[in-house]
């Protein structure tokens, strides 16, 4: 049985009725005005998460880089996330979750949110962000997709977990409040968060 429906979230399946924060956060996705920023610079509600969110992660003293509209095409082609120092501390989150969730005994909870999480944000997301960046064509599209789908599903995936120690803070909401200001968080390298 589904755990979240094309509106939005119901209380049956493996998430369940007690998951309330994770139905309200597919709620703030399937709300979200995408990317209606796009081009506007110097928030500084925006560059205060991003920089919570780095320090979260122990990254510190971050610049933050407004990207241009005629910049992001070749920003997004050289994207390399090997020297992306936020990325280098990502990419060991999924697998972090995944073994506090099965210690917890929430690992279907956790696979059935990975499942359908990013498929709601996706069914939410995709026309306007088309509709936004469609100009730069169809790869810049997809990436962009991509991140988003990539930011709520481990936004919903650590809210699964946030009632255990040590996971009570969730850092992936200040991202989604980047997002719900209309803007597209893209990473980081060289002391710099850089964003649309």
């Amino acid at each position: 049985m589904s755990t979240i429906s094309a509106k939005g979230t119901n209380d049956a399946g493996a998430v369940g009725a007690g998951q309330a924060p994770i139905h309200c956060l597919l709620e703030r996705f399937a709300a979200i005005d995408w990317l209606f920023s796009l081009g506007q610079q110097g928030d500084e509600q925006v560059e205060q998460a991003l920089r919570q969110f780095a320090d979260f992660f122990g990254i510190r003293h971050l610049d933050i880089r407004w990207l241009a509209k005629e910049e992001l095409a070749s920003f997004v082609e050289a994207i390399c996330l090997e020297e992306d120092n936020i990325w280098q501390e990502l990419r060991h989150v999924p697998e972090r979750l995944k073994q506090q969730a099965e210690q917890a005994g929430k690992l279907e909870a956790l696979l059935a949110i990975a499942d359908e999480a990013p498929a709601v944000i996706f069914q939410h997301s995709f026309d306007p962000i088309f509709a936004a960046l469609s100009p730069y064509g169809d790869h810049i599209v997809a990436t962009a997709v991509g991140y988003m789908m990539y930011i709520g599903g481990m936004a919903c995936a650590w809210e699964l977990l946030s009632d255990l120690e040590g996971w009570e803070t969730n850092p992936f909401l200040f991202l989604v409040s980047v997002v719900e200001r209309g803007h597209w968080p893209l990473g980081g390298g060289n002391g710099q968060f850089v964003v649309i």
